[in-house]
């Protein structure tokens, strides 16, 4: 075994040692660097599991979609007076500007018009829920991932004819119909009625929220219910996702021309895409991991400070024995390096207590809540890094001091 191997290994029982003689100091010293770990251990755990539920969300809706809007919902969060200046001057979009852009854009493989009222009572058989109805053409089922447990979509006759006929979500087959065969039953939506063609199969919830609590009927029939003036939202899926932006400037400037808008006109309407979604979620944990690793600085510097003093106090008590080791030839530079190992070794248990409380409070949260959360093990590689940094950075000083100190002097040191 090498000397400098048996020098860390020293420091470290050394520590271990010190930890057990002295635990309420211990905890003391390492706390600072426990609730840092901690904190970024279960932030950035939470903030990775919904980055990633985000952009598996996504890609199961595809990357090529894009959608036209009234509003663009998401400039209520970026810039709340803009967004009630178009909610208020924006003009309706209608279904005849979906089957327009149908008909003149090249770029688009899909065209779909759709219209949605949330909070709608759907009664059938007695039982009442309350459900999402949307009103959709018959191209929904090229645009949207909705998968059939039984039965079939929408077709062009239905929307041809406005027929009152519903697909119905799993969550409101199994409120209101099952265990009976749910094709040809009837369900009450306003004061209509419209025959069940097919259930959605179970697609289960995002961030707490069911997928499965909804009604797809034909657009027209659904204006018959909700009325002729409301507005529709037009998704668009691009024919090929490398030319999204072509076909996202394309739609653009078709609108444009159908609303008569002039060049220094601005858009009456929105372009929005799931990119935009997560470069807006983007921003947002970028915000909390600039607060985050300011409050963590603080925290490690504290902790720092704290292990250092900690660690001048253990040179102060030991001087006789540095004394001793210097006596029989132990040069500086390993007196230097076994309070060095000491310091990193009781900051890496900070770290270690740490981050398992981080990883165990991420779990916890994740368990009684609706936030996903991720391991990730370059985060822990991260966090072990920092603790051993801080511990040689601020053991610096203590074993300095240790490391010049007179033999003689520290020989009489009681």
């Amino acid at each position: 075994m090498r000397p400098s191997f048996r020098v860390v290994l020293e420091g470290v029982r050394i520590a271990y040692t010190a930890l057990l003689a002295n635990k309420l100091r211990t905890l003391l010293t390492l706390l600072g660097n426990i609730v840092g770990i901690m904190s970024v251990i279960a932030v950035v755990s939470l903030l990775g599991g919904i980055d990633l539920y985000m952009r598996n969300e996504v890609a199961a809706e595809g990357s090529n979609l894009f959608s036209i809007q009234r509003v663009n919902f998401l400039e209520a969060i970026e810039d709340f007076e803009t967004f009630i200046d178009k909610v208020m001057y924006n003009p309706d979009l209608t279904r005849d500007d979906a089957d327009a852009l149908r008909e003149s854009l090249e770029l688009a493989k899909y065209v779909s018009a759709r219209a949605e009222s949330g909070g709608v009572n759907v009664s059938a058989l007695g039982k009442s829920v309350e459900v999402t109805i949307a009103g959709c053409d018959a191209v929904y089922p090229y645009i949207s991932d909705i998968p059939l447990a039984g039965g079939r979509h929408l077709t062009e006759i239905d929307d041809r004819e406005n027929a009152q006929v519903a697909l119905l979500g799993w969550d409101v087959y199994a409120g209101l119909i099952a265990p009976r065969d749910a094709e040809g039953m009837t369900v009450r939506i306003g004061n209509r009625h419209f025959r069940v063609v097919g259930v959605a199969a179970q697609r289960g919830r995002i961030l707490g929220q069911s997928r499965d609590r909804f009604v797809i009927v034909p657009l027209g029939a659904y204006r018959k219910v909700f009325g002729p003036q409301q507005t529709v939202e037009i998704r668009i899926v691009a024919d090929d996702i490398r030319l999204l932006e072509d076909a996202m400037e394309e739609a653009t400037v078709a609108m444009r021309i159908r609303h008569g808008l002039g060049p220094r006109d601005e858009n009456d309407f929105a372009v929005t895409s799931s990119e935009q979604l997560i470069n807006l979620w983007k921003s947002i944990s970028r915000g909390v991991m600039t607060a985050l690793v300011a409050l963590v600085g603080v925290s490690m510097l504290v902790g720092g400070i704290v292990l250092m003093n900690t660690m001048v106090v253990s040179v102060t008590e030991r001087t006789r024995e540095v004394g001793l080791r210097k006596a029989v030839g132990a040069p500086q530079g390993a007196i230097m390096w076994q309070f060095l190992v000491e310091s990193a070794t009781l900051s890496v248990f900070g770290g270690i207590a740490g981050m398992a409380l981080g990883f165990a409070i991420a779990a916890i949260v994740s368990a009684v809540s609706v936030l996903p959360y991720v391991v990730n093990a370059a985060l822990v590689g991260i966090a072990f890094a920092v603790t051993v940094a801080v511990g040689l950075v601020f053991g610096t000083y203590p074993a300095l001091r240790a490391a010049r100190l007179d033999p003689v002097e520290a020989l009489r040191s009681e």
